[in-house]
């Protein structure tokens, strides 16, 4: 019983935050702003927030007025990508290393793995933030 209350209170938190970053406006041209390490990730969260709200607003649709995305990291951008791309690899091959290797492989995969784990870190701070305006219809 206490699992299915739990469950119902992430669900209705989950449900709540869905739009979180939309800003409605008077004019009804509204704004999503949405930051985080990957460019088409923050990207499609502005989309589904925009449509989640519009939906609320008697089944609405979004219809997007202006959008862009910039890159607002400390590294270069270019760094940025090859360090995250870099990272999610090293964190699959070290992660195969140790299951699927003996004890040196095991060892060796750790360590490319947490490799992969820093690289993850360094790199999983807001670098992109996307401005999308919008109006329901």
């Amino acid at each position: 019983m206490k699992k299915i209350g739990m469950f119902a209170a992430l669900l209705l938190l989950a449900s709540c935050a869905h739009h979180r970053d939309v800003r409605p406006s008077a004019d009804g041209i509204h704004r999503v702003v949405t930051r985080g390490p990957d460019k088409d990730e923050v990207e499609r969260d502005a989309i589904s927030q925009a449509n989640h709200y519009c939906s609320e607003r008697n089944k609405q649709s979004a219809a997007f007025v202006s959008e862009g995305t910039q890159y607002t990291g400390s590294m270069s951008e270019s760094a940025h990508k090859t360090t995250r791309n870099a990272s999610k690899a090293a964190t699959v091959v070290g992660s195969g290393m140790g299951v699927f290797g003996g004890q040196n492989e095991a060892n060796a995969g750790a360590v490319v793995g947490g490799a992969g784990v820093v690289g993850n870190i360094m790199t999983g701070g807001d670098a992109y933030t996307t401005e999308m305006r919008f109006k329901c219809q």
